[in-house]
This record gives C-alpha cells, structure tokens and sequence, in this order.
C-alpha cells in the first residue's frame, strides 16, 4: 500500500515556513552586509564592551568578576591592553601596557572620550579612553586593540544580529506561522470535510449524506458534482449486477434440466466428458453471480464474520467435489475465535473460489485451509506451485495460465481480488518454500468485537 500523499493543509504551512525562512535570511544578508560595511562603528562597540567589562569588574569586590574581565588580555598578551589612571596618571591598573603607546596615556586627554586609529612599527593599534567616576574621584581607562585574535569584532557583528534580527523577527515569525497555520487549517476544513465524506463512499452503495456545513462554492460544487456521478454509475452497475445475475439464474434451470436428463443416460466415455463439461459451466453460472456480488457488499459498522465457522461450512459445501477429483480438504481452526469486520456472504464466496481453484489447478491431492487468531484465511496445495512469469496475471480477468485445467473461465482469482478490495481486505499469493502455492486471505479490523458480541 502507497504511503498517504501530504495534505494540502500541510504543503501550505511548509510553502509558508519556507517564505519565513527565505524572509529570515534575505534579512541576514542585508543586516550582515550593511553592518559589516561600518566597520568603525563595529570596532568602537567591541571596545566599549569591554570597557563597559572592566569597569564592572572594577566596581566589583567578587575576584571572579575580575579574573574573567581580565582573561582576555592574558590569553592573548600581544593584542589587548588596558590601562587605568588616576588624575596624576599615575597606573591603578593595567594588563599589557607596552602595547599602549606613551602619547595616549598623557593627562591633558584626561576627561575626554576618544577613539582613535594610529600606526606604530609594530603596525595599527585602535585606541579608545573614557573617563570613570569612582568614589575616590574620577579615573580613566585606555583600551588599545593590536589586530582581533579573540574576535570582539565578530562579536559585536553578532550581537547586532541578535538585535536587529533574532529578537525581534523570530518572535513575529513564530505568531505569523501559528497565526497562518491555523487560519490555513481551519480555511480548508470544508475540503477535508469533502475528503472525509468522500472516504465513505462504497462501490454500488448510495453516496452517504453529507452533514450540513458551510462549503465554499467550488467544494459544493465538487460534491454536488460527485454524487450526481456517483448516482449514474450506481446505476449503470446496478443494471450489470441485474443483467449478470438474470442471466445466471436464467441459466440454472436449463443445467438443472441437463444435469437430470444426463443421469437417466447410461454410464460411458461420452457420458463421463458431458458431465465434466456440464460442471464447468455450472461453475461459470456461479462464479458470474459471484462477480455480480462482488462490488455491492454491506461492509456495515456491524459487520463480522466468524473464520473457523465460515471456514467449516465451506468446507462441508465442497468436500464432494474435491473427493470427485480425488483430492482431500484437511482445515486447521484457529484456537481462539477468529472474528474479523467483514461480510460473511463475501468472505465465504472468497474461501469458496480459492478452495475451488486450489482443487482444479494446483495438480495435488491434498489441500489445506488454515484459520490463524489473527484473522486471515489461508489455502495451500501441494502441487507444482506457480510459475514466476503467471504471478504477475493471476488477478487479471479471463487470463488463464498454458496447462489451466480445461472449461474454467478465469474469474475465480480475480472475483477473490475484488471481493477483498470491496471489504478493504488484501489477498497475498507465493510459492511455499516446501512445495506448493499459498494464498492467504487478510481482513483488517482483527479480532473485530462489537457491543453484541460477548
């Protein structure tokens, strides 16, 4: 069974995630672009950041605080350095001063708040100083930057992401998909209301009524549209049920005639083929009123068929017939009821033409019919099993394989497919690994109980 395509619900909230997605990253792209083109304006925010570090670390009395400020400029020494004076310029503190050139630490830049760029031997050193207000006066830091191993300038890029984008658009994004996506499920609800019905409807079975709901005008249509369909091909199968069937049983009557006239003939090798010939085509008469049930089964919510019992009654039915052709029906009931959602008239009709088949074609003596407690029906011969090249046409219509026993008709086989298709059963078909060929009968709804059932 092909797995169940996506809905149309859920393509339209994919086809929404990705415009989110795309949205997200064009705006990526533009921030990223613009913000990295700035590149002063980066650098001056990575500095203040740590500025803004060390003085909280300052300010601080835990050793903590000041070990991680300070973990920078011992990590990388050649880099980072800062210097914090008092109004005398004289050192309160400082990591790698020798990176700070002497012009930037004199005191008449005291107060002031600068940032600058200037080449040393050793190449571009950035430079910012602030002044800081502490108890015992005001203080100042220099900060200088010798190349960014510790990436402060990526950092900084970052952080402007995560304000201009993250924070503020995924929220809005998540709401818009939330928002959208319910909208999406709850604006196609008369689709999947259609879709539901639709499910229920059944070959030869009236189109179910259809609850009152507001359906926009092109589902309604649909609808309308489908059951007048549905209505006209109810029809046109109802009159094929009617022809097959009266011609079936229009032909009963004369076999029945032929079939007492042959008796009273004395016993000889005409005799014996007419009889053959008279029991094939009373088989063809059957199998036609078979086929004429096969698409107007009452699969109800009450349906249920017991195997073992239906499994029993079908055999008593053919016991004679298979000993005529010299073969013995051998059943195996399950040990635990067996009950499963199905028609019995469809599930015995099923049994009827594998078991029938099995006897006629399979070239064995001995065929077996096997109940398990989880609900399928198997029938296994002994015989020379199928060919490779007849398993892939063994369901068709009127096919009939090269040594096929003579005056079948080739419906057997698929009259079982499309009494199971009409019960939402399967029927699976393989050679046994010992000998012989294995069909196998599967009903869905195992072990089906309902209310009556105790």
């Amino acid at each position: 069974m092909s797995p169940r395509p996506p809905t149309l619900a859920r393509n339209l909230t994919y086809r929404l995630v990705w415009i989110l997605l795309v949205t997200i990253v064009m705006n990526v792209i533009v921030v990223g672009t613009y913000y990295s083109a700035d590149q002063p304006s980066l650098e001056r925010e990575a500095i203040e950041k740590q500025l803004s570090l060390l003085q909280e670390a300052m300010e601080s009395t835990d050793p903590n605080l000041h070990a991680q400020a300070t973990a920078l400029y011992r990590s990388y020494p050649h880099s980072y350095g800062f210097a914090l004076l008092d109004a005398q310029g004289r050192l309160l503190d400082a990591e790698n001063t020798a990176l700070i050139p002497p012009e930037a630490l004199e005191t008449d830049l005291f107060t002031q708040h600068w940032q600058t760029r200037l080449t040393t031997a050793d190449g571009e050193v950035i430079l910012m100083s602030t002044a800081i207000q502490r108890p015992e006066g005001k203080v100042r830091l220099v900060f200088v930057m010798h190349d960014d191993p510790g990436h402060l300038v990526r950092r900084a890029l970052a952080r402007e992401f995560l304000t201009h984008i993250w924070i503020p658009i995924l929220p809005v994004a998540v709401i818009m998909l939330a928002a959208n996506h319910f909208m999406i499920r709850r604006g196609l609800s008369p689709v999947t209301h259609a879709a539901n019905w639709a499910r229920t409807i059944q070959p030869g079975q009236p189109a179910p009524p259809l609850k009152d709901t507001a359906l926009p005008a092109e589902i309604d249509d649909l609808v309308h549209s489908t059951q007048r369909t549905l209505k006209r091909l109810n029809m046109a199968l109802v009159a094929e049920q009617r022809r097959g069937a009266e011609i079936a049983h229009a032909l009963r009557t004369p076999i029945a005639v032929l079939t007492a006239r042959l008796a009273a003939l004395p016993d000889g090798e005409t005799h014996t083929k007419l009889r053959a010939d008279l029991a094939a085509l009373s088989r063809t008469v059957h199998q036609v009123l078979a086929s004429s049930k096969a698409d107007s089964l009452d699969i109800s919510s009450l349906s249920r068929s017991d195997l073992n019992k239906i499994a029993r009654d079908v055999i008593a039915t053919l016991a004679p017939f298979a000993y005529q052709n010299g073969v013995s029906l051998s059943l195996h009931p399950s040990s635990e009821p067996a009950i499963v959602k199905a028609a019995p008239e469809g599930v015995e009709l099923a049994l009827t033409n594998l078991v029938e088949n099995a006897v006629l074609h399979s070239n064995s003596q001995r065929v077996d019919i096997r109940v398990s407690p989880e609900g399928t029906l198997s029938v296994r011969d002994f015989g020379d099993g199928i060919a490779t090249d007849a398993l892939a046409h063994l369901f068709d219509a009127f096919w009939r394989g090269e040594n096929a026993f003579p005056g079948g008709s080739g419906l057997g086989l698929a009259i079982v497919q499309r009494l199971q298709l009409a019960q939402k059963g399967a029927i699976k078909v393989s050679n046994h690994p010992a000998r012989g060929a294995e069909f196998i009968l599967i009903y869905r709804n195992k072990n089906y109980r309902n209310k009556n059932n105790v």
